[in-house]
């Protein structure tokens, strides 16, 4: 009997019983360390959740890793794994069972600074009752102009939710690829134009060479005067330094971090003293629901794996996403 290995957490997945359930052909064992993967690299032929990227090429039959996240950084950017080494092995990524949380902690961040909640905190801890004149940069999102960056799953969500608060949307895609909801998608070399008109930006891109920094003081300085900006993607993409200078100068209005390119945050950083700046510790895509969507996907791609077909959410190993 084949091997699937559970290289997931109590914590992320409690229900070992509903993956035998999803898999009665498999010998599903957890895993938490690479010393626990050790004894079954000769049989394992499926993982859920992680496979230590430096044992790869140890595990001759294992065919298909299906991630517990979106962004597959953490294989694909490792030194140990060559993706040109193993053209056979599919790796599937769970993009798309974020996309409700981390939609909805992007429009908790564009709200907060729309209704000036940063304000309001900072009175109730001093016990001030401020009035109209400590909120003149109040907003409505209605009639905003949006750009997402990045607009697989999760910016397709922001888009959606986006057109219900009235605002209009561009998105931002490599491929160029038309995106539901939105008044157009351009590419990156594009997008100069359309972040100028631009009210707010949400960045949902994810971690590979070709993003890396790729949010510079180029692409902050294109924007309009006072734009908000968001990052739900990753935080290697923005040049943090630049985002800083940016922030300070007000040409960026108000930034929505929940990522940042060293987690955690060093106590140095300046973003932590920033008023225009609200900081989440990378946790936009926490749920309750996460495991079971999570396994409804595995559970669909494992139909199709058995069946041969095209599995979703497949990875281009060399490219990164």
């Amino acid at each position: 009997m084949p091997t699937l290995l559970v290289c997931l957490s109590d914590v992320q997945l409690a229900d070992l019983d509903r993956v035998r359930e999803i898999a009665p052909e498999f010998d599903v064992v957890r895993t938490r360390t690479k010393d626990d993967v050790r004894p079954h690299l000769g049989d394992v032929a499926v993982a859920l959740g992680y496979f230590p990227p430096a044992l790869v090429a140890e595990a001759p039959s294992l065919g298909w890793i299906q991630s517990w996240s979106a962004g597959l950084d953490w294989l694909v950017e490792h030194e140990a794994f060559d993706a040109s080494a193993h053209p056979d092995l599919a790796v599937t990524s769970a993009s798309g069972v974020h996309a409700v949380p981390i939609g909805e902690h992007v429009f908790s961040f564009l709200l907060a600074f729309a209704r000036q909640l940063p304000t309001a905190l900072r009175d109730q801890r001093a016990h001030r009752w401020g009035g109209s004149d400590d909120y003149g940069g109040v907003f409505e999102l209605l009639n905003k102009r949006l750009v997402v960056i990045g607009a697989g799953a999760i910016g397709e969500r922001v888009i959606r939710l986006a057109d219900a608060f009235g605002m209009t949307s561009v998105a931002v895609r490599h491929s160029g690829r038309e995106t539901p909801g939105a008044l157009r998608t351009v590419t990156p070399d594009a997008m100069a134009d359309e972040l100028a008109e631009a009210d707010a930006v949400v960045a949902a891109l994810p971690a590979t060479d070709a993003t890396y920094r790729m949010l510079d003081a180029g692409v902050f300085g294109a924007m309009k005067r006072g734009t908000v900006f968001v990052n739900v993607g990753r935080g290697e993409t923005v040049d943090q330094h630049d985002l800083v200078e940016a922030l300070r100068s007000g040409h960026v209005g108000a930034a929505g971090l929940d990522v940042v390119e060293d987690e955690p945050l060093p106590a140095s950083s300046p973003l932590w003293d920033m008023d225009n700046v609200i900081l989440t510790p990378h946790v936009a895509g926490d749920t309750p629901h996460y495991a079971e969507r999570a396994l409804h996907l595995f559970a669909d791609n494992l139909e199709r794996w058995r069946a041969g077909d095209d599995l979703r959410n497949r990875v281009d190993l060399e490219a990164g996403y």
